[in-house]
């Protein structure tokens, strides 16, 4: 088993567990796993899920007023905006 199978499977145990987390208790773990799951997203290539993911993570921050996370979703979707070149996109986010 190579570093990377190794690493995988490690974070998908930790996404799984994290689901469960978010599922028993949306409040406080709801918007940590949409953040993981927008990143994973970016990372897999599938942007228009991440897109989706991090709208997501962002909203669900903010309706549970974890205004730090909320300022780390905005800035992880801003930073996915920049690699894909979506510069008015990217600073909307860094902006709010």
């Amino acid at each position: 088993k190579s570093k990377e199978q190794k690493w995988y499977q490690r974070g998908h145990r930790s996404k799984l567990a994290l689901r469960g987390w978010a599922d028993s208790s949306e409040w406080t773990f709801e918007n940590k796993w949409y953040l993981l799951e927008a990143e994973e997203s970016f990372c897999s290539n599938d942007f228009e899920t991440a897109k989706s993911y991090y709208k997501k993570a962002v909203t669900s921050a903010k309706r549970h007023k974890f205004i730090h996370e909320e300022a780390l979703a905005y800035e992880l979707a801003a930073y996915f905006y920049l690699e894909l070149g979506e510069k008015e996109k990217a600073a909307e986010n860094f902006m709010l």
